[in-house]
């Protein structure tokens, strides 16, 4: 008997919903093939359909005797190594994407033009994205880039982008990072967009890139899910 296959996509995207809003947390148990066949009134059959098909998506792996696992999600920053959170998505075997919320050009503040070496009040592209793996949200980046360094950055797709492939097709790369991390209480406008309880912890990055001959291409600050962000260091004495 054939799986309707609309029925396989409703559990699919019921999978990927309760994993977006938290229901599913990374790494917990998902209700047994059993329950899920009661609460949502489809067939064994379906549901195990509907399981395989968001395990192909990277969304869930199953467990030998033990059911269906919702796949682990951090977000690995490797010790001494700059990469994109493209890059490192890719790494874990998930799909990057980005939402833009904000992007326009306006004059830097003091405290940007100071941390990117700029005159005061010299031309800026901000940018605001939500970051996902998936589709599950992960961070919340806001970027400003010196309208000198990147001018045709206000005519760029920034949706589902990697900002440091961009650069490189314009022949600019970036070689370090000064990084600071540090935990905060999200506002309730991160909370919703990181769906999070409100005031919950995460963990802001804060950066400035540089080129090689250490010309600042950008300033950098993310808000990641505590849950879904860890910063790894090699201390030396």
């Amino acid at each position: 008997m054939a799986v309707s296959e609309p029925a396989v996509e409703r559990v699919k995207k019921r999978i990927r919903e309760g994993i977006v809003r938290g229901k599913y947390p990374s790494g917990s148990r998902l209700p047994s093939e059993r329950q899920f066949a009661l609460e949502t009134g489809l067939s064994r059959m379906t549901v195990r359909a509907g399981f395989q098909a968001a395990s192909d998506d990277g969304l869930i792996a199953p467990s030998p005797q033990r059911g269906w696992y919702v796949r682990d999600l951090v977000l690995r920053e490797p010790p001494s190594r700059l990469q994109s959170f493209t890059e490192m998505a890719h790494e874990l075997g998930f799909r990057p994407t980005s939402e833009i919320l904000d992007h326009r050009e306006r004059p830097a503040t003091l405290d940007e033009a100071h941390r990117l070496h700029l005159a005061p009040t010299a031309p800026v592209t901000a940018i605001r994205r939500l970051r996902g793996m998936d589709g599950r949200p992960v961070t919340v980046e806001d970027l400003v880039i010196p309208l000198a360094v990147a001018p045709w950055l206000g005519e760029a797709d920034l949706t589902d982008a990697s900002l440091y492939e961009l650069f490189s097709s314009h022949n600019i790369e970036f070689a370090y990072s000064r990084y600071t991390v540090q935990a905060q209480n999200a506002t309730e406008t991160l909370a919703t967009l990181l769906n999070l309880p409100p005031a919950a912890a995460i963990l802001v990055a804060t950066e400035i890139a540089y080129t090689q001959d250490t010309t600042p291409l950008l300033s950098g600050t993310n808000h990641y899910r505590g849950d879904a962000y860890q910063f790894t260091a090699d201390l030396t004495r």
